[in-house]
């Protein structure tokens, strides 16, 4: 059997791990690397046949893990690009809906894949009923996952992309409807790091799960002596009951598309420098990060780290001194302070982290280094792969994110996703005479949630056999 309790070496796998990569969809163990996205949710219709044959159809146009890593390699060395990849998952809903929920995966997560995202609002803190976009306020049973290439580096568009969504819409036929439908599009800055619409690097922290990017990250990323990247295949692997044989694995999937009001963030941003004398640091407390990437734990400067480390925790900082206690990717990644603060085992609290795929969608006036500040209509869509949706993403959202008392009493929300009342914050003013922290007024409500749900990426051989 693959050892799922370590990442995987795939360049030196035995028969037995090629055999799963060879059957896992692309895009869990690493991001499948395109710049342009499509995502059709669908709803099968009532010819569980015909839909079944759908699947069937498509099963041949998604790449495996092994045969993405392949053709990464391969661009990396000089050849051509994979081209358009593709990845569908199915919810529960959408086993029952095609006559198979005997073969959909049985997870302990507390019922989150089997009652769906929506069932899980009031915990989640997430809004219901008219405040969803229409296309997700009913069922969904399935999605599909396309990216490509963009037409050019300055092009919101990618012929790539929209040519592999009319193949598939043929090949649906009348067998499922299109309930929503959603284009992103990566944006960079001009050092070429990805941004999201607020303008700050983002995606810079990641869980490795596979050796060779481990390694990568050790030698050319930063280290890894202080935190490490490394985590087991069984982050995110599940074993997979309807592909019927060892090797069939997937993975739980969340789907939230996240609006940005750039202009409220950004206005907002600045009437905190002001009033804490800080500039631009204010903005960098907020998120943990400066726009250009940096830690502000690392680096208050906001100095451009190239590359950017991922290797720090907060082990010198538990009061909150340089990054708040309150900022956003110490919230949602305390990085050992659950053991620190609370006593949790480290491996406890590195077991909610997920792998995330997310990519920014809407059009701004530029793709790199946008000045605009549209008031909505462009967001994130968040995607991540996890091996239990209630002790990851519910976990993390619940009991970190929108928790006020984590991690310490009062601290309040994630100003940046927390969801669920906005609770005053500290930040520590320079401004001369009142050096020291001060308690500000509430900081949040930039993002809004307009929709989502829970899928299961099943293996290939689950797809071609339905």
């Amino acid at each position: 059997m693959i050892d799922l309790a370590n990442p995987l070496a795939w360049e030196q796998a035995d028969a037995e791990a090629l055999a799963v990569l060879s059957d896992l969809q692309g895009n869990i163990l690493k991001g499948h690397g395109r710049r342009a996205t499509r995502h059709l949710f669908l709803k099968f219709g009532d010819d569980q046949a015909a839909a079944r044959a759908f699947i069937r159809k498509i099963e041949p146009l998604l790449p495996s893990a092994l045969a993405q890593l392949q053709q990464a390699r391969a661009f990396k060395a000089g050849g051509p690009s994979g081209g358009p990849f593709v990845a569908f998952m199915l919810t529960a809903a959408g086993y029952a809906a095609l006559g198979v929920a005997n073969r959909a995966p049985q997870p302990a997560d507390g019922g989150a894949f089997q009652q769906g995202m929506r069932a899980r609002a009031a915990s989640l803190a997430d809004p219901a009923g008219a405040a969803l976009d229409p296309g997700y306020r009913g069922d969904i049973h399935a999605m599909v996952l396309i990216a490509g290439d963009p037409d050019n580096d300055a092009s919101w568009t990618s012929n790539a992309a929209d040519e592999m969504e009319t193949r598939i819409l043929n090949l649906m036929s009348n067998s499922a409807s299109v309930v929503a439908s959603e284009a992103g599009r990566a944006i960079f800055d001009v050092n070429g790091h990805g941004l999201e619409h607020f303008g700050y690097v983002d995606g810079r922290s990641q869980p490795l799960l596979l050796r060779e990017d481990i390694d990568n990250e050790r030698d050319a990323m930063g280290g890894i002596d202080v935190w490490d990247p490394a985590f087991p295949l069984s982050q995110v692997l599940v074993q997979d009951p309807g592909g019927g044989s060892a090797s069939a694995f997937g993975s739980f999937f969340v789907f939230r598309k996240l609006e940005q009001n750039v202009k409220g963030f950004k206005t907002a941003e600045d009437a905190l420098g002001d009033l804490t004398c800080s500039g631009e640091l204010a903005g960098a407390r907020i998120v943990g990060r400066f726009e250009n990437g940096t830690p502000v734990e690392m680096d208050e400067t906001g100095a451009l780290m190239n590359p950017i480390s991922n290797n720090f925790n907060y082990s010198a900082d538990p009061t909150g001194r340089k990054c708040p206690l309150h900022g956003h990717i110490r919230k949602s990644n305390p990085r050992g302070e659950s053991a620190t603060k609370f006593g949790i085992p480290l491996a406890s609290e590195r077991s909610h982290i997920m792998a995330r795929r997310g990519i920014t969608y809407g059009r701004r006036t530029s793709i790199v280094d946008p000045q605009d500040q549209p008031e909505g209509g462009v967001g994130l869509l968040f995607m991540a792969y996890q091996q239990n949706l209630n002790n990851q993403f519910e976990f993390t959202q619940a009991s970190w994110v929108n928790n006020e008392n984590f991690v310490a009493a009062g601290v309040g929300r994630d100003p940046i996703i927390g969801q669920g009342g906005v609770s005053a914050l500290r930040h520590f003013s320079e401004c001369a005479g009142h050096v020291g922290e001060i308690v500000v007024s509430p900081f949040g409500g930039f993002v809004t949630f307009k929709g989502g749900e829970y899928f299961f990426a099943p293996a290939k051989s689950t797809l071609a056999t339905l």
